[in-house]
Formats: structure tokens, sequence, C-alpha cells
């Protein structure tokens, strides 16, 4: 991805929109804001130098021609009106840079007239206008806007990097900084997030606890590691997150992959016993109930429902 921007930037041939997707945490954001820097940046061959005015400005968020458009409420969708605003502005040549650059924050819920609106700007996009979209992942997003876009997969560091990122950022003990890289999986953002408030370990329980309890026999295990996720949405999110990369390291080693990011290594090699027909499904449903969940969906019935659309997966009743 680096080489990538790289070479297109030196060429002059940036693209005039590009999709980061990712799990929050991984630094979809910090990148967005570093590409938009260096496509402000005055020293074209060192870009981003971080010391000229304009990576001043934009280290600041104050250069005029970086615009940051987020998504509000608890959805954190972005607006129709937002979309035209931002297209209208657009239209205006740069300021002081050789582009007009929009970072565009999509919350977990997507919807499609905002994207429909986006489309045709991005169909005739304005002359130096570069489009940035943060989303966890394109696949949320309408095809037509996908294919009109390069998308780049951010993934987290290994757990050694980030153990030594943490504790070269933070007064935090190696130890301390293996213990959080492994619970988060490398995440960055996640083990910074840990240290505020200590739910990721929590959210990992849970989610390895279902996971094991998932094969056995009958739905009252399954019930009851499910339990914690009824108490906190915050917990029950984090939760829902955890665990469908356990399932994706489940699929993983039932194809004879070796690299998890889930963090419960016991759990999905338990699951990996499973026939990967029904394996495959397991990941949607945990991803389809935390969309839910941002939906506003009850609680109780949506970890109820998933309890029973897991077993169904599997060939349990």
């Amino acid at each position: 991805m680096k080489s990538a921007l790289s070479d297109a930037f030196s060429a002059g041939r940036f693209p005039h929109a590009l999709i980061l997707q990712g799990e929050p945490g991984t630094g979809r954001r910090t990148l967005a804001r570093l590409i938009a820097q260096a496509l402000v940046c005055r020293r074209r061959g060192k870009a981003p130098c971080g010391e000229c005015p304009a990576c001043l400005r934009a280290k600041a968020g104050s250069h005029p021609d970086i615009r940051m458009v987020e998504g509000k409420g608890d959805s954190g969708s972005i607006s129709v009106e937002q979309i035209q605003e931002m297209a209208a502005d657009a239209q205006r040549m740069p300021d002081e840079a050789d582009y007009s650059v929009y970072i565009l924050v999509f919350g977990e819920y997507i919807l499609d007239a905002p994207q429909n609106k986006l489309l045709k700007l991005l169909e005739e996009p304005p002359a130096g206008a570069v489009f940035l979209l943060v989303c966890r992942s394109a696949r949320a997003l309408l095809p037509t806007i996908r294919s009109r876009a390069q998308v780049f997969q951010l993934m987290p560091p290994s757990e050694e990097e980030a153990a030594q990122w943490l504790e070269a950022s933070r007064d935090i003990s190696p130890g301390e900084a293996r213990r959080l890289a492994s619970l988060c999986g490398g995440n960055l953002g996640l083990m910074q997030g840990e240290l505020e408030s200590g739910t990721a370990k929590e959210a990992m329980e849970a989610a390895a606890a279902m996971a094991l309890a998932l094969p056995g026999r009958g739905a009252h295990n399954l019930l009851c590691a499910a339990a914690p996720l009824l108490k906190d949405r915050a917990l029950c999110r984090q939760a829902l997150v955890r665990l469908g990369l356990i399932f994706r390291d489940a699929c993983m080693l039932r194809c004879g992959g070796k690299t998890l990011l889930g963090g419960a290594p016991e759990a999905a090699d338990k699951l990996a016993d499973l026939p990967l027909k029904q394996l495959v499904r397991l990941p949607e449903l945990a991803e389809e109930a935390r969309q839910n969940l941002e939906r506003n969906a009850n609680t109780s019935l949506l970890v109820t429902q998933l309890c029973a659309g897991l077993r169904e997966a599997i060939g349990r009743t």
C-alpha cells in the first residue's frame, strides 16, 4: 500500500478517491490525515515533510484545503446535506495547495441516499479534489462507489511490533505491553482504549466462552456464555467484533492457515474441527448481529437470535 501511494504521488497521478477500510483502531483516520498532509505539503520531494507551514497547519487541523466530513448521531451516518455541502465546496479551486482533500469518516451504518449523492460527485470529480473514504468495510459501500476508488485494507501490526510501540509511547512495563498486544490482537487503538477503560479483556473472555460453548450439546451453555453481553451494549459490540475474528481464525485454521487475529487460539482450534461449509457462515452471523446492534436492535433479542442462528449454522438445535 505504501509503495503504491508513494508511486502515484511521485508520478502526479494520485487517484481522486481512496477507500481506507479496517477495524476501528487500525489507524484509518491517522493514515487519511497523513495522506491529506502529504497532498498539501509544499516540499513535494519530502512530502509530508512535517515542517513546512502547510504540514504544520494540516497536523493542527487548520489547513484550508483539508476538510473532515463525519457522521453524526449514535450510528455515525453521513447525511445527504453533508454530501451536498461538500459537493458545492469541491467546485472551488484550492486556496493554497494543489489539491482540495475531503476525508469522509463513515459510521457503522451507511445510508444509500448520501451514497448516491456521493456517487455523482465521484463520477465527475472536480479538478484537484481528492476524496478519502474511511470505513470499517468497503462492502458496506455501493459497488458503483467501490468501482470508482482504490481500496486499501488496514491491518494491525504484529503483536511484537504493537507491544514495542506501546511500551515506547506509554509508561508501562514490557510485560504489560505484551499482554495488551496479545489481548487486542495488535490493534493499537484497542490497546490504548484498554489502558483507559479495561473492557477488552471482558469482551474477549465472553467471545471465547461463546466460541468454546458453540459446538457442545444443547444451547444452554452458549446462552450462559453470552449472558454478559446483555448488560452493556458497548461490551456487546466489542464481543461481537472479537467473536467474528475468532470465527475468522477457525476458518483460517480449517484451510491450513496460521495467522490468527482473535486472541483465542484454543477456541478457534476447537471450532476448526467443524466442516468448512458450516464455519464460513459464522463470521457473517457475527457481523450481521453487530450491524443490527448499531441500528439499535434490542440487545436481549439480538443475542438470543444470534445464539440460535449460530447453532443452526453448525447443525445443532
